[in-house]
């Protein structure tokens, strides 16, 4: 006895090849679907990331600028100063500077205080890197009063700051043997960005001299 045959699937459905070739073509697509998706995503990263570490490094110099405007040296106070010169880390020159500036005095505190405030910047190698740290404390204290320290900037190239005395521009200054500020003060920091060194720079001249 025959069993009726339904036409409508008579002959129908794939064959095990036409079924591998459209789940191998279908692979295809969404390899490249998921490649493009996450070439975006990289580079979106990668974006931000610079973005972010423009905004960092701007911050600082915005920072510095401002010290440098309003820091203070006076002879016959010694808890005053500003003495810049270099360092070498890993064959990179580097430099530091420690000097005073004009801050918000504290209040409710039974510290000698001011409105002075201490700052000191140089930079330490960390696991082959150079990070770019700052610390500040109370002029009227010490350094283990109420101080503080962090980092600046991670990974930089290398830290430079110049002076000038009003003809030329030096590495180094100590306003005890100059008896003055600097008239301005450049300060540049080179950072890697996708292979390439880039370098930011800010000048700016001390308010009181």
């Amino acid at each position: 006895m025959k069993l009726p045959v339904c036409k409508k699937y008579a002959g129908g459905g794939f064959t095990l090849l036409e079924v591998l070739v459209a789940v191998f073509l279908a692979s295809i697509v969404i390899i490249a679907l998921y490649t493009v998706f996450f070439s975006v995503l990289r580079g979106r990263s990668d974006i931000d990331r610079t973005l972010e570490r423009t905004r960092e490094v701007s911050r600082f110099l915005d920072i510095f600028s401002r010290e440098i405007q309003s820091s203070f040296f006076k002879s016959s106070n010694p808890k005053t100063f500003f003495v810049g010169d270099e360092d070498d880390k890993s064959g990179k020159s580097v430099s530091k500077l420690y000097l005073t500036a004009f801050t918000y005095p504290k209040t409710n505190t039974d510290t000698n205080t001011g409105d002075l405030l201490s700052i000191r910047y140089y930079a330490e190698e960390n696991d082959g890197k150079l990070t770019l740290y700052k610390e500040t404390w109370n002029s009227y204290g010490d350094e283990t009063d109420g101080g503080f320290k962090a980092e600046v900037v991670e990974d930089i190239e290398g830290f430079e700051i110049l002076y000038y005395n009003g003809k030329d521009w030096a590495k180094a200054w100590d306003a005890r043997l100059d008896n003055t500020l600097p008239e301005a003060v450049k300060a540049t920091l080179s950072v890697m960005d996708k292979g390439e060194v880039k370098e930011f720079s800010v000048m700016a001249q001390p308010m009181i001299r």
